[in-house]
């Protein structure tokens, strides 16, 4: 896997602008952390009125992967991901995800993320994620 040159053609589910059926995620810097905002659609549903668990996953993977692109300047695929969900994520709230560097081994890099209500004074970790990235070559088609 590591010597393929990955294609980035904006065509990415959670973060891709031209594919209209994806999340298109949309990212910003807050410090060291690379972020993103959300407002869950009916679409995104697990349990009634509860954000499936699935897609928080896509989104944290997602954003920290994204981290290592707009902040560190290098292309990664995940190599391993874990998630934690520790309380029900509402699809009526806005939501803030966020993600930071842990660490790095040669090609390794590692990161972890959370998600949380925008604006709850409590800053209740809803869901979290930790993930293994390995560092690997990109392309943008011409």
């Amino acid at each position: 896997m590591s010597s393929t040159a990955f294609i980035d053609n904006d065509f990415c589910f959670a973060c891709g602008s031209r594919n209209p059926l994806g999340l298109q995620l949309s990212f910003h810097r807050e410090g060291d952390m690379l972020c993103t905002r959300v407002v869950p659609t009916a679409h995104w549903q697990g349990w009634e009125n509860v954000m499936h668990g699935g897609i928080q996953a896509t989104i944290l993977d997602d954003l920290m992967s994204n981290y290592f692109f707009r902040i560190q300047g290098v292309s990664v695929v995940t190599a391993e991901l874990s998630t934690r969900f520790k309380a029900p994520v509402p699809l009526d709230r806005e939501l803030v995800f966020r993600a930071w560097l842990t660490g790095r081994r040669g090609r390794v890099w590692e990161a972890a993320a959370d998600c949380r209500v925008h604006g709850d004074p409590d800053g209740r970790v809803l869901s979290s994620a930790t993930g293994r990235f390995l560092e690997t070559p990109s392309t943008r088609p011409t």
